[in-house]
């Protein structure tokens, strides 16, 4: 993902499978802006550009910088790279191949097995089944003269792949080179996608750690296929006339079970050597109705119940005035007099809070009204839930600051189905939205006092807040790309994101509770994900991407178009 602090939204089965059209994969960032030249020529009038993909499966970045192999090392010489790749939300083979073959991250394409077919959101049961091609599909759509070839041992990854102009299926790594060698030198194609497998079948066997001889041989021997794929790849008789990107990857570091940090390599001979990195504050961007984060499936932590005390606070910048939008909620949908659960709707430019057990038999809808927020500033919002002789009370404040309470003991019980969720819900009117940044958003299993509230709101070290026994989630909300937002507390759960995942570089536009950091105006974000290899490929090929695509993958190396634009 990739963000300009200049500009920080940057314009920026085989039956099965072909009903599905093959179907693939919280990122972040608007796509790239695209080209729009004619095809088949580079950006110079004469070279044509072409895209060579080697995947490593199962080589974390760490252990790969253990190694330092000098082929690979060759190529990171003139390339933007990084070793810390964000892992997936579901780290199995099939879904990280699929992230990257869709550009969409696991947690919207629904691919968790060597099947490769698609499943609904378990935590959604209205939910449709996803769908989303693979970038071997899309550019057989929109650019079919645009030829493709894959080469892997995996059946199962080979029959995904349906949609290759030419797919091969070698025994094994050492004739995945030699087929590699083949096509480099003597094919046309404009996107070429080699995947080695022997370092994932030495982790499986001793460990993913390059401290046991066994990977570590599987690496070098990896690295000394790759240097003669890439030494035939300057053999071709045009090569001359040629623009091509090699991306050395992986489709996960590590095991399905303990993944790790992965890697990409992006080089072009015109690259200068490069570090991508992240830097300052990278939130997600919340916006329309269509893009939240929720908890999947919290075994009811986050259930209120009839007696259960509980703290929430969030951290929001809102950007725009709207009338009754949710922004943050446990609770069904359209509150009317109806809801159950709890939520937090804006009011135009202040905000409300609404509490409900109707579905339980309880009391619908009581509200406590809430101040002006949409001043181009980040505020604290902070609900407490007090169960004391009998009587249930809740609590709101701002920035520290109580503003309101009221008894709900009628409501009964404000569990409900419905997830723990950021962003986007119907509130009092269905179709009006906010727009908003989040951060550093905490749930505690207490009700916390006030004192204790307007002395933490600026805390800086979570660790550090006295009632860090009792916080069950933490979603600092900085991840900055991909579709998962990490709980950081002692117990609780990730979010899923659904919808466009948007992420801002906000630099240091940011929420009280965080730390400033040294961000050079004009300095550029990214953080790298799986979903990037499909982003990458369509923007070296300039092939024009949609937005109905939804894809999270992006093609960061446009922010360096000075150096191999000539």
């Amino acid at each position: 993902m990739m963000i300009n602090y200049k500009n920080k939204s940057i314009a920026l089965c085989s039956m099965a499978l072909a009903l599905l059209t093959v179907l693939n994969a919280c990122k972040k960032y608007n796509n790239p802006p695209q080209i729009f030249e004619e095809y088949g020529s580079g950006l110079n009038g004469q070279a044509e550009r072409k895209v060579l993909i080697i995947t490593i499966d199962g080589l974390a970045g760490a252990e790969l910088q253990k190694v330092s192999p000098p082929n690979i090392g060759d190529l990171a010489k003139t390339s933007k790279y990084t070793y810390n790749v964000l892992t997936d939300a579901v780290s199995s083979d099939a879904a990280t191949w699929a992230s990257m073959l869709t550009g969409v991250s696991s947690a919207k394409h629904g691919i968790v097995n060597d099947s490769y077919i698609p499943v609904a959101d378990q935590g959604d049961p209205d939910a449709p089944t996803p769908i989303f091609p693979t970038f071997l599909s899309r550019l057989l759509d929109v650019r079919p003269e645009f030829k493709t070839v894959t080469i892997t041992t995996d059946a199962a990854l080979n029959k995904y792949m349906i949609h290759a102009d030419h797919r091969i299926l070698p025994a094994n790594d050492a004739a995945v080179k030699d087929s590699a060698v083949n096509i480099v030198q003597n094919n046309s194609a404009k996107a070429i996608l080699v995947d080695f497998r022997d370092v994932e079948a030495a982790g499986k066997a001793v460990g993913y750690s390059a401290d046991n001889a066994e990977y570590k041989t599987a690496i070098t021997k990896t690295d000394e296929y790759i240097g003669a794929i890439t030494t035939a790849l300057k053999t071709r008789k045009n090569y001359a006339n040629e623009d091509w990107l090699v991306i050395v990857t992986t489709n996960r570091g590590g095991s399905d079970t303990n993944p790790k940090p992965g890697f990409i390599i992006c080089s072009n001979p015109n690259l200068k050597q490069g570090e991508v990195t992240k830097s300052g504050f990278n939130t997600m961007h919340f916006t329309g109705t269509t893009t939240d984060a929720y908890v999947k499936n919290d075994n009811g932590l986050y259930d209120a119940g009839t007696n259960k005390d509980f703290t929430v606070q969030i951290q929001v910048k809102i950007n725009s005035s709207s009338y009754y939008p949710c922004f943050f909620s446990k609770s069904t949908g359209i509150s009317g007099s109806t809801i159950t659960g709890w939520m937090i709707l804006q009011s135009g430019t202040e905000y409300g809070v609404e509490f409900g057990g109707s579905a339980n038999g309880g009391h619908g809808k009581i509200q406590i009204g809430g101040n002006a927020i949409v001043d181009g500033k980040w505020h604290t919002i902070t609900i407490t839930v007090k169960l004391s002789n009998g009587v249930r009370t809740a609590t709101v404040y701002t920035d520290g600051i109580q503003i309101g309470s009221a008894d709900i003991t009628s409501t009964n019980n404000i569990s409900t189905p419905n997830p723990l969720t950021i962003g986007y819900r119907p509130g009092d009117i269905a179709n009006a939205y906010a727009d908003f940044y989040a951060g550093d958003v905490e749930y505690f299993n207490t009700a916390l006092d006030g004192a204790t509230i307007l002395a933490n709101i600026g805390l800086k070290d979570i660790t550090k807040h006295p009632n860090y026994g009792n916080l069950t989630g933490y979603w600092p909300i900085d991840d900055g790309g991909g579709a998962v937002i990490s709980n950081l507390a002692p117990t609780g759960y990730n979010m899923l994101m659904k919808g466009p995942a948007t992420w801002d570089a906000l630099g240091n536009d940011i929420p009280i509770s965080r730390t400033p950091q040294n961000v050079v105006d004009g300095a550029v974000s990214i953080v790298a994900t799986g979903p990037d290899v499909a982003g990458l490929t369509f923007y070296w090929l300039k092939v024009p991407v949609s937005s109905d695509w939804s894809l999270d993958g992006v093609g960061w190396l446009s922010n360096y178009e000075l150096e191999f634009i000539k």
